[in-house]
């Protein structure tokens, strides 16, 4: 075979991407078990896991247009990606261009989705709930 090793390790960066979306809707979704033994349940069941999961996508997209971002934490993950490029250096490698064009929180961060769930609970009103969310990622 000929294929580079850094396709095989981005490549298990893709699935490892995979695996912490399905640890996040069983972890932080607390979807653990089926809600019956059906196929057909199982089926709606993972169609509204899905679902919600979509959702949560699109109010963080919402939210980065509006200018709200977990600063902090993407900062963090900067600071480990500029570890990962200078360690690469050192070992006379640069990072794969599909991983520089790839770079992304794979999870939602657990102030995210607690804001959210609070938020939806409450029903409080978008205007009302993001300025919330401003202060929790300025502080916490």
């Amino acid at each position: 075979m000929k294929v580079r090793p850094g396709l095989i390790a981005f490549l298990y960066k893709l699935r490892w991407d995979v695996e912490k979306v399905f640890d996040e809707l069983k972890n932080r979704f607390s979807e653990q078990q089926a809600w019956a033994s059906s196929p057909t349940a199982k089926n709606i069941q993972a169609q509204f896991i899905c679902l919600a999961h979509n959702l949560v996508l699109w109010v963080d997209a919402k939210l980065k247009q509006e200018g709200i971002e977990n600063r902090a934490e993407l900062d963090r993950k900067e600071k480990q990606f500029k570890v990962e490029i200078l360690a690469a250096a050192k070992a006379g490698r640069k990072i794969p261009a599909p991983v520089l064009a790839i770079r992304r929180l794979t999870q939602r961060s657990v102030k995210l989705l607690r804001w959210l769930k609070s938020s939806l609970l409450d029903r409080i009103a978008w205007d009302a709930a993001t300025p919330r969310l401003r202060v929790l990622y300025a502080t916490l």
